[in-house]
């Protein structure tokens, strides 16, 4: 089984892939809003905290 983050909050990918084996984050508009994390800094935590088979970033 595979465990997916539904999130933009940069510390909970950090703390959270601490703990679990995490495989990758998805995320949204209205995740990211309220979260106030620049989205350049959380790809970057993404792409060191995790280790993700493919990274897709999409301009909305």
């Amino acid at each position: 089984m595979e465990l997916y983050l539904d999130t933009a909050n940069v510390a909970e990918v950090e703390r959270l892939a601490r703990i679990f084996p995490i495989a990758g984050v998805t995320t949204n508009r209205a995740l990211s809003l309220p979260a106030r994390s620049p989205y350049g800094k959380f790809c970057r935590v993404c792409k060191k905290r995790l280790v993700m088979r493919a990274f897709c970033l999409l301009r909305l």
